[in-house]
């Protein structure tokens, strides 16, 4: 394969691309929108959800007076009360400080638990630490140690914003793409292009190449100020700033490329077998559906975007790339495409 060849195809391809309108639209609409709008959109409101870092206790004041060791305790009223390797069923108890203790159906308030299971019970403006609970309810309580809930969701939520940018890349092709064949031939310039000496790889190599430098410069363009936007949302609210991480890196550079890559080779090559452009973008456009379903299940909890997921899903897409790139090849005639139209 001649790479001179092939960038002589991409140059032409993207000096047609700078005088449609419809194209600089795609390349400047969407990245702008999803960098700037759906940081404020989604992480605003689940910024205030999620409120202050846990870490900090509560104070609390206690005034301990009795203490108790290794006894049971059953339907009892506590209070200012140390209680150290207890079991303790239905109580009531204020003011008191529970350390390696059973804790069930009981109702606990301005207290500070340490290292006790808790079970079926109701806690109220107090400190817990290393305390597993079961079928409890907290209520104004500091888990020290442990990242709450809404932490975990925003954090979840904040990776996933991530098939966001593998959307970018995987959904200007389809715009691009339906133009690569059926725009020339409507532009009268496609038969004069395949009598060229190019062979079918160089004019496939050259016609995607044309498409994945714009895709993928507006993916990273746009990238970068949503990174900034994100980390001056949330880092309020988790004490610092989650991006860039891994996950991220791995996403965006690399298998945001090969989706990218998915979707120019699918759509290069139904525009060559098709002869409308609004048939090749809506046809095209079932490329992204299987992101869509994985963003739904990432969103669902059914994945999580950890090290291990990430390279699976790279391995898999890269597979998927080999098979497209090579059946384009093998179902590409620019003979066909010549008599089909004529």
């Amino acid at each position: 394969m001649r790479l001179d060849k092939v960038w002589i195809v991409a140059r032409k391809d993207m000096s047609e691309f700078r005088t449609n309108r419809y194209i600089i639209f795609s390349l400047v609409l969407m990245p702008l929108v999803i960098a700037f709008v759906m940081p404020i959109a989604y992480l605003v409101p689940l910024t205030m959800v999620a409120g202050e870092p846990q870490g900090t206790p509560l104070p609390l004041h206690l005034n301990i007076t009795y203490y108790a060791t290794d006894i049971d305790i059953q339907n009892a009223t506590l209070s200012n009360t140390m209680l150290f390797d207890c079991n303790l069923t239905s109580v009531l108890a204020r003011g008191c400080i529970f350390n390696n203790c059973s804790l069930s159906d009981s109702l606990v308030k301005d207290s500070s638990i340490f290292n006790t299971t808790i079970s079926s019970s109701y806690v109220v403006h107090s400190n817990l630490e290393r305390s597993p609970r079961i079928n409890t309810v907290l209520s104004d309580c500091v888990v020290i140690g442990e990242t709450s809930e809404g932490m975990v969701m925003l954090g979840v939520f904040i990776n996933s914003l991530l098939t966001f940018f593998i959307l970018i890349p995987a959904m200007i092709p389809t715009i691009i793409a339906s133009y690569s064949f059926v725009g020339e031939k409507l532009n009268k310039s496609l038969e004069p292009l395949l009598a060229t000496p190019t062979t079918d790889m160089e004019l496939l190599a050259g016609k995607s190449l044309s498409i994945f430098l714009p895709s993928m410069g507006a993916a990273w363009l746009s990238l970068a100020p949503f990174m900034i936007l994100v980390d001056v949302i949330v880092e309020p609210a988790i004490g610092y700033y989650p991006l860039p991480n891994l996950i991220w890196v791995i996403g965006a550079f690399i298998l945001a490329p090969l989706f990218c890559l998915l979707s120019i080779s699918a759509n290069v090559l139904i525009s060559s077998k098709v002869n409308d452009v609004r048939a090749s973008q809506q046809i095209g456009s079932l490329i992204v559906l299987p992101l869509v379903a994985f963003f739904i299940i990432v969103i669902a909890g059914f994945i999580t975007l950890d090290l291990l997921n990430m390279s699976a899903f790279v391995l898999l897409i890269a597979l998927v790339d080999a098979g497209v790139v090579y059946l384009s090849l093998k179902v590409f005639r620019r003979e066909e495409i010549l008599v089909r139209w004529k």
